[in-house]
Parts: structure tokens; C-alpha cells; sequence
């Protein structure tokens, strides 16, 4: 009698999967902060030489999280009562949003 055996190779597969989409959401995570770079306000380079990126895993979401720890990085972005806003996050994953997409629709 001949023996056919199957392997699933489904593990594998998706650890190949899961490892490509954590570098494409890096490349885009880069994309944003490069961006977000040129656009920050400057006057010492302390806001813009704090924003970097990092990724977080929640259950089953990988999620790409660009910004800065810098206090007056909101007042920057999104401006105050005496002081309008001079935006660099937003509009960088805004510019970003299309190769965004494309990095995380490759297969």
C-alpha cells in the first residue's frame, strides 16, 4: 500500500506572512517620519530630532505609531488660542497615504 502524507505548512507560511508585514509597516512607519521630519517647525531641533517610530502589537492588530515625546509637540501640531497651528504629523502620513497603502497590499 503507498503512503501519501500531507504537511500543512500553515505555521510557516504564516510566520513568512506576519515577518513581511511588519517590514512593510516599518518602511511605511519610516515614510511618515521622514516627512513628519522635514515639516516639523524648527528653532532648536529638539522637536524634530525626537520624533521616531515604533510598532505595537493589540490582540491581533499590528499598528505603526509615529510621533514625539517632545510636551509642546501638541501646541505645534494642532496650535493654541494665541498661536496657530503649525501641523507636521498629519500632513506627513497624509502625503504618505497611497505608498501606505501599497506597502500594506504587497504580497
Amino acid at each position: 500500500m503507498t503512503d501519501v502524507r500531507m504537511i500543512s505548512y500553515k505555521a510557516e507560511r504564516l510566520a513568512e506572512i506576519n515577518a513581511r508585514l511588519k517590514s512593510n509597516m516599518t518602511k511605511a512607519c519610516l515614510l511618515v517620519e521622514r516627512d513628519a521630519k522635514i515639516n516639523a517647525p524648527v528653532d532648536t531641533g529638539r522637536l524634530r530630532a525626537s520624533i521616531t517610530n515604533r510598532l505595537e502589537v493589540e490582540k491581533d492588530q499590528l499598528i505603526g505609531i509615529v510621533g514625539t515625546n517632545v510636551e509642546y509637540a501638541p501646541y505645534q501640531e494642532f496650535g493654541t488660542s494665541k498661536m496657530p497651528a503649525h501641523p507636521f504629523l498629519y500632513p506627513a502620513l497624509e502625503a504618505n497615504k497611497s505608498k501606505i497603502k501599497g506597502l500594506l497590499k504587497e504580497k
